[in-house]
């Protein structure tokens, strides 16, 4: 199939003309942020009919990804074990964050490949990027070193191969986008091909327990919120808190050794059994966190807070009910894009009546 795209504009807006001397020369960019960058930029940066304008900051923003990508694999590779070959990664005793990643991993192969069938290259960069920067490198890539670390062969093992998995996949997603940085990194990994080009397109992985890969999503809203929490109250990111967790039926969460190193290394925070009465309920997905409020702020200020996620709350639960009520929805969306404005509308509701809760 030949894609025939629209013009590339300058920042205003402008056709590119002699006479207006706002031409962009390609040749100078790639020689300031490469190739790869200017690619993935003009590739994922335009819809299918559209002109598009050339931002500099964007093309940067590229480059910037680039490295995020290079420093992962990087990691990575330092990480795996000498000689190391592609069968040689195994994922059979997955922790609950290996599941978490592999999961998120599926999910963005099946979403990907619609995308790319429809040529809605904007939504696979934005995809791809969400998936690389945040679930792979801020979380995965830092829940992994305590396995790394930990003296168990098993768990060491699982985590290499789990990271060696993750990143192959992602390079061969993103060689369409940036051929050369992808092909470089995939021969420095375990390969099976001379080239990356003659690799197939990645599949799901099966058999992964989406119970254990829920355990570890809650952990990271678990981290999520005690630093969101941080940020609203002014503290130092090595502020410790302490914290306890309930479930969205209120009953408390008890955490595993594993759980409880992980919220203190990447939260700085120290899970306890039970809080005090007094304390701060903040609500998230599926539960809620509680913090004595003593070591946030004053009454005061925590009522304003809850009155304004009350308003958000209130706002988001009124959307979805007039989804949900929208007749033209509920004939023409598919089964599951209903049940999962439920469950979100579920969620808001829950998350309202705690915070309603404890502003009473």
């Amino acid at each position: 199939d030949v894609l025939i795209h629209g013009l590339i504009r300058d920042e205003q807006g402008r056709k590119m003309s002699k006479s207006l001397g706002n031409g962009i020369d390609p040749i100078d960019v790639i020689n300031q942020y490469g190739v790869d960058a200017l690619r993935f930029f003009l590739t994922t940066n335009s819809a299918p009919g559209q002109d598009m304008r050339y931002i500099q900051d964007k093309v940067e923003a590229s480059w910037n990804f680039i490295n995020k990508i290079w420093n992962a694999s990087r990691f990575v590779i330092m990480n795996l074990e000498d000689g190391m070959l592609p069968e040689d990664a195994v994922l059979n005793e997955l922790s609950p964050s290996d599941s978490w990643i592999i999961n998120r991993l599926n999910e963005t192969i099946v979403s990907v490949q619609n995308n790319m069938t429809k040529y809605e290259f904007g939504m696979v960069g934005n995809e791809l990027y969400q998936f690389v920067c945040n679930d792979f490198c801020s979380w995965y890539v830092e829940m992994s070193k305590s396995e790394l670390s930990d003296s168990n062969a098993v768990s060491r093992k699982t985590a290499q191969s789990v990271l060696y998995t993750v990143l192959n996949s992602i390079v061969r997603m993103l060689h369409p986008f940036m051929p050369f940085v992808t092909e470089e990194i995939y021969l420095k990994l375990p390969h099976r091909k001379d080239s990356i080009c003659q690799e197939s397109w990645p599949a799901p992985i099966e058999n992964i327990s989406k119970e254990s890969a829920d355990k570890a999503g809650r952990l990271i809203a678990i981290i999520q919120t005690i630093r969101e929490t941080k940020v609203k109250n002014n503290l130092k990111p090595s502020a410790v808190l302490h914290v306890s967790v309930k479930d969205a039926a209120g009953n408390a969460i008890e955490a595993d050794d594993t759980s409880r190193n992980m919220i203190a290394k990447m939260a700085k925070a120290e899970w306890v059994d039970h809080i005090s009465d007094d304390a701060a309920v903040i609500p998230m997905a599926d539960g809620s966190l509680s913090i004595p409020s003593s070591e946030l702020h004053d009454i005061e200020k925590e009522k304003e807070q809850l009155m304004a996620e009350m308003k958000r709350l209130h706002g988001e639960i009124e959307r979805s009910t007039h989804i949900l009520n929208n007749p033209g929805f509920i004939s023409k969306a598919p089964a599951e894009k209903i049940e999962e404005e439920k469950k979100k509308m579920q969620d808001y509701q829950q998350q309202y009546n705690i915070v309603n809760e404890r502003l009473t």
